[in-house]
């Protein structure tokens, strides 16, 4: 007797069925738990997992893909292989875990990179309270501000060049952190978008090589892992608020996103999907940023290193020159009557806070002196210094002596 391939099916039809959407679910589950960023909230997973499924995540949707086509297949051609209702609900989980882990995160983190929208100064007080604390990034005297609130979903923000350099700046609500790099790496073009959280910074990536890129190493995953110096050039931040920004730059850019400001937005008609869609992320977005900041612990438990010599979540600005790393506090700086002159990764600074312009600011000392007198612009009565680019502008402390545990506190 000849038994067909199509007998063996009917035959195992059930086993196979069960097969296939385990398979389904498991891909998909992976994508999930790696990929979705609202899965930490649930399920906490190494570094090593999520690059895994990062790099598999293209072969993991097409199998589970494949695998739950098969599952329909089969309940076309034998309609009491499963009843309806179960079937019905593992397909909403089955869509649900596969728009969440390859689609959402690329709808919900819309990066700005290339078509940021930036206006003037007076355009702005529409959009910025006037104690709103803003992110300035400032290149051969063209400054732009950017506020938490405006960054927070874009994570990647910039329109081309800014005082004649390739500039964007990245942003990390859980970090409380924007950094500005030029998206290059030995000479290559970057195309960064949001991808992931990790140690609660954010990991992006390059579209056009897929690699991921932690926002405070500034450098691809492959570059890390194989001990390469190579990274993006970051360019000098710090924060004020907005009224000072429009007092120290009139002529200055501030940033507005356009799906976040009700004159901005999408409509209803022109995009009902978008129009329902935002408020929901804006929601969960602000839940996630307010818990960050008025809880102890970190919103994400995924912290491996904590130092207790700081609380949790002291805002500080973290610098480091070469493998010298040094952390400041705002208190800190304050309470002393002159600037603070020290020495890290065996050159000068001067750290000092402007009253005027209720701005920190850290600056190479390039005058050979002891410095008593510095403004917010790096004047002095040597001349104007540089400001550190590697200042961290009022980054939580957890997540900054997580990256960096070999930090020193307030170094005088």
């Amino acid at each position: 007797m000849n038994i067909t391939m199509k007998d063996i099916i009917k035959k195992h039809s059930k086993g196979i069925f069960w097969a296939c959407m385990i398979l389904a679910q498991i891909c998909v589950g992976f994508l999930f738990k790696d990929l979705a960023d609202i899965s930490q909230w649930f399920i906490q997973s190494p570094r090593e997992s999520t690059m895994l499924v990062w790099y598999n995540r293209y072969l993991l949707a097409f199998i589970g893909l494949v695998a739950f086509f098969a599952v329909l297949y089969l309940k076309y051609k034998q309609r009491d292989i499963i009843n309806n209702k179960p079937l019905i609900f593992l397909t909403l989980l089955f869509c649900f875990n596969f728009y969440s882990g390859m689609i959402n995160p690329h709808i919900m983190m819309r990066a700005r990179m290339d078509n940021g929208v930036f206006v003037s100064v007076e355009q702005a007080t529409k959009y910025y309270a006037p104690n709103e604390s803003v992110i300035v990034l400032e290149i051969n005297g063209k400054a732009r501000a950017h506020s938490d609130k405006q960054l927070l979903r874009p994570h990647v923000v910039g329109n081309g060049e800014l005082g004649g350099e390739n500039v964007v700046m990245t942003y990390c609500g859980l970090t409380n952190l924007g950094m500005a790099y030029t998206p290059e790496i030995n000479g290559q073009k970057l195309d960064l978008a949001p991808m992931n959280q990790l140690e609660n910074n954010l990991v992006m990536y390059d579209k056009n090589s897929g690699e991921p890129i932690q926002q405070l190493w500034g450098q691809t995953e492959a570059d890390r892992n194989n001990s390469v110096d190579a990274k993006m050039r970051e360019w000098p931040t710090y924060r004020m608020p907005f009224e000072k920004f429009a007092k120290a730059f009139p002529e200055g850019e501030v940033f507005v996103n356009d799906y976040l400001v009700e004159d901005m937005k999408a409509s209803f008609w022109e995009n009902p999907f978008l129009a329902i869609y935002d408020p929901i992320m804006e929601l969960i977005f602000d839940h996630a940023i307010v818990d960050q900041a008025t809880s102890v612990d970190p919103t994400f438990p995924t912290i491996k290193h904590i130092d207790t010599r700081l609380p949790n979540k002291e805002l500080v600005y973290g610098l480091n020159i070469g493998d010298d790393y040094v952390a400041y506090t705002v208190d800190f700086v304050k309470s002393h009557d002159k600037p603070i002159n020290a020495t890290v990764g065996g050159k000068e600074i001067v750290v000092s806070y402007d009253y005027k312009f209720e701005s920190l600011g850290i600056f190479y000392n390039t005058t050979g002196e002891t410095l008593t007198e510095i403004d917010f612009y790096g004047q002095t009565p040597y001349g104007k210094l540089p400001r550190v680019e590697t200042v961290k502008a009022a980054a939580y402390w957890i997540i900054w002596a997580n990256f960096f545990p070999e930090t020193d506190i307030n170094r005088v």
